[in-house]
């Protein structure tokens, strides 16, 4: 291995450790956190905190996966054993990404949604799933999942 080896290895690293944060720590959210908060006596402060602590992981997250996520596909897409499938999963990849990107940095302007109503009807309610914590988290998981997709494409554009 050279020294550019090296630097993509470091640079698929910290395109991992970005995914990892942002998405395990939704689902630290969504599955400790937010259960632990509304059983307790917090108060609407601490709400705040959490939600602008979680806020500057994410956007520091964003930062990261955008950088290192430009320069993994440039690599990958100059490879010689690309395939079409690759490039077509890469592409929805990105439009996920880029999607939640979105969401967090332009849409969401509070630290965390607010609850849809019992008696909403179903466009607030498919909104809300599209644009909230457990959607987003969904899809990211989705996107990681595709990061596999892709390892195992490009793995088997090298042996055949």
């Amino acid at each position: 291995m050279d020294v550019l080896d090296w630097i993509l290895v470091l640079i698929r690293w910290a395109h991992a450790l970005g995914a990892v944060a942002w998405v395990g720590g939704g689902m630290f959210y969504i599955l400790v956190l937010r259960p632990a908060l509304h059983r307790s006596p917090a108060n609407e402060q601490t709400n705040r905190t959490v939600g602008a602590e979680f806020r500057g992981l994410v956007n520091t997250a964003i930062a990261v996966l955008l950088i290192t996520g430009i320069v993994l596909s440039a690599s990958r897409l100059t490879a010689d054993t690309v395939s079409i499938i690759y490039v077509v999963v890469l592409a929805v990849k990105i439009a996920l990404a880029l999607y939640m990107f979105y969401i967090v940095r332009f849409l969401r302007q509070r630290a965390y949604p607010e609850e849809v109503s019992a008696g909403a009807g179903w466009w607030p309610k498919f909104k809300s799933g599209l644009t909230g914590t457990t959607g987003l988290l969904v899809i990211g998981v989705v996107v990681i999942g595709l990061a596999d997709v892709l390892s195992a494409l490009f793995e088997n554009g090298l042996a055949g």
